[in-house]
């Protein structure tokens, strides 16, 4: 075997060691981590991430009712899923919204399970790389993090006369942010929304509505806490009517998180990529649809 430890030089032996123990505690970890460690820390360098959906949400799940378990537990918890190549899915995300609204903290808490207080504009596009399990599938997702586009492009011409633009018309989905503590960037996904029906045909392209910030939201009862101003039971009509728009109206998912507490963020990834996969099915099955149609048109009443 080339490259043998020569008898004698213990700090080798030792070196070894101390990587063979540090891979399998890598193996056991949730999150795995395939590449070059010893580059600058970068959106665009921390890529390879592989997160199994259903344990997180389950884990997350349990503790927010407080629930708690051991590590062993954790890792017997977690499924073991054999990955054939042709069950990877591959999806291509967009996210949108207002400016300060947390588009990036939510998919850094994604997939970093990282958050600051400290604000910073999004000065250009961030591509990340996480590869998801859920389902029994594996989804290998390209997140890609924008600025505030002030317009969605018509065509492709419009498409590539920017550099927030590019790739904007051909992605698989869209999440589109906006802020429960400030109402009113809801307007600009409504915007945006309209934008995007009239330049492409979304009746197969999942769009997910997600409100962040929910932590800023008290019940009826509540006030303000902590010296910080939260929304209370002025904004519930509001916010009610938001809902139903999303759901009844558009037809999209509807998800309300915080970025800062990681509350429902492994949810959101996760209603997403059930909308894909229940558009694929409906695609797959026309028919099904040909026949329920059918059946609801010789439904008869019973008076």
């Amino acid at each position: 075997m080339d490259g043998v430890l020569y008898e004698g030089r213990n700090n080798k032996i030792n070196y070894l060691l101390i990587v063979q123990k540090l891979v399998i505690l890598i193996k056991k970890k949730i999150i795995k981590v395939a590449g070059p460690s010893n580059t600058a820390t970068t959106p665009n360098s921390k890529r390879n991430l592989e997160l199994d959906l259903d344990f997180l949400e389950r884990r997350q799940d349990a503790s927010t009712a407080g629930k708690t378990s051991n590590s062993d537990s954790q890792e017997n918890a977690q499924s073991q899923i054999e990955i054939s190549p042709e069950s990877v899915d591959r999806v291509k995300v967009i996210l949108l919204g207002a400016s300060a609204v947390g588009k990036s903290s939510i998919v850094q808490q994604f997939v970093w399970n990282d958050f600051s207080d400290e604000y910073i504009p999004t000065d250009r596009k961030y591509t990340y790389y996480p590869s998801v399990i859920t389902n029994n599938r594996l989804y290998e997702i390209k997140i890609s993090d924008l600025p505030v586009i002030p317009y969605f492009p018509v065509n492709s011409f419009y498409e590539w006369t920017d550099y927030r633009f590019y790739g904007l018309r051909n992605a698989s989905a869209y999440i589109l942010v906006f802020d429960l503590s400030n109402l009113e960037t809801f307007q600009y996904i409504k915007t945006l929304r309209e934008q995007i029906s009239e330049s492409r045909n979304i009746s197969n392209v999942p769009i997910l509505i997600v409100g962040n910030k929910q932590d800023l939201i008290l019940p009826e009862e509540g006030g303000a806490t902590g010296g910080k101003l939260a929304i209370t039971s002025g904004n519930d009509e509001r916010r009610r009517e938001i809902v139903n728009t999303v759901k009844k109206i558009w037809k999209c998912g509807y998800v309300e998180c915080s970025a800062k507490y990681n509350w429902k963020v492994v949810a959101v990834f996760k209603e997403l990529i059930n909308m894909i996969d229940s558009m694929e099915s409906r695609e797959q099955s026309p028919m099904l649809d040909n026949i329920q149609e059918a059946l609801d048109r010789n439904k008869c009443n019973i008076i």
